[in-house]
């Protein structure tokens, strides 16, 4: 029997937040470990993936590759890769997965975290092999991981920029990752398909509808969703757990657990994306 384990590092969108208010959920920005029978896979770099290098290094020390998926380079996605512990290490090989970006290059973008102005590091100081594996969304192909875990990927049209949206299974068992994605009017039927009875739909759940809509400061274009299109997207994908995620970092514990119970009247089976909380499948 297969033990995949799922932990969230890195809950919140935008930038990481230090506050007592959102201790119990977590401050920290995008970064989820997926592990099958100790075979790691990462979503998104953002400051929770300084974390699991920690942990990784600890209790996985036999281990010497990794596997990162980006969803896309916004900051809060990528900036936690210069305090990733691995990449300070020779023993290790790194592999980026990510869709080029046609203003800039994926390897220029990360290694333009360790270079100034940003950082005085240099790539002098990456001591691990970073590999850049580009995802074509033309001729899209199933990675798979560790003989284990196959990804696929679509790129959902909202907003204007784009971002990857990920499927990952392991047997019989599917896990959906779909943050920074914005669906005032409910996800293509592209994505619909994509999604279609995954075991884990983690949704991007930025706003409240009040907050999005506000008459005075409107989100509508920013790139994230409301709870309730987190909700309506899981009924029509016929998915089995909703994990809300990507917190807006203005809001406090208090406030998030308000958005599951009102996730809850639609949709019971919802759960909020909880820092260091360990979630296990079985097959």
């Amino acid at each position: 029997m297969q033990d995949i384990k799922l932990i969230f590092y890195g809950v919140r969108g935008s930038y990481p937040v230090p506050d007592k208010n959102v201790i119990k959920y977590g401050g920290n920005t995008a970064s989820i470990l997926v592990e099958v029978d100790h075979q790691p896979l990462i979503l998104d770099a953002g400051t929770g993936i300084i974390s699991i290098g920690t942990y990784l290094k600890t209790n996985r020390p036999h281990l010497k590759e990794i596997d990162i998926f980006l969803t896309h380079l916004h900051i809060d996605h990528i900036q936690g890769i210069p305090f990733f512990d691995p990449v300070f290490d020779p023993e290790f090989q790194i592999n980026i997965y990510c869709n080029e970006n046609p203003e800039i290059r994926l390897e220029e973008t990360i290694y333009g975290l360790f270079n100034q102005p940003l950082s005085p590091i240099g790539n002098e100081g990456i001591k691990a092999r970073i590999n850049f594996k580009i995802l074509d969304l033309n001729h899209k192909e199933t990675i798979t991981i560790g003989n284990t875990i196959a990804i696929d990927y679509i790129k959902e049209t909202h907003p204007v920029s784009g971002v990857l949206t990920y499927r990952l299974t392991i047997g019989d068992k599917r896990i959906v990752y779909a943050t920074d994605v914005e669906s005032p009017g409910g996800f293509s039927e592209d994505t619909i398909a994509f999604i279609k009875g995954a075991d884990i739909l983690i949704h991007d759940s930025m706003y409240f509808d009040w907050d999005y809509y506000s008459p005075e400061h409107p989100k509508k274009g920013f790139g994230h969703s409301t709870v309730s299109m987190a909700v309506e997207n899981a009924i029509k994908g016929e998915v089995k757990k909703l994990f809300l995620f990507h917190y807006n970092p203005n809001y406090s514990d208090e406030e998030i657990e308000k958005m599951v119970q009102e996730a809850k009247e639609k949709f019971k089976d919802t759960y909020l994306s909880e820092e260091l909380k360990n979630f296990r499948l079985r097959r």
